[in-house]
């Protein structure tokens, strides 16, 4: 379940900061996105390890 909140979260990021990036191009792994990401200041992985919490919670509640 993890990793499908994760995946989910990369999606997001992807459509959100890579779609309008003119260098999306150089980023060829997802690895090299968040490191991309974290250097503009857009993705922090401290704070978001735990950003999925509720969206997890919600999940298993509905399922």
């Amino acid at each position: 379940m993890k990793a499908t909140i994760e995946n989910d979260q990369v999606t997001r990021n992807l459509l959100m900061y890579c779609y309008t990036c003119e260098d999306a191009t150089f980023c060829t792994t997802e690895e090299e996105c968040r490191a991309c990401w974290a250097d503009q200041g857009l993705f922090d992985a401290e704070v978001n390890d735990g950003a999925g919490e509720t969206e997890q919670f919600l999940r298993m509640v509905h399922m």
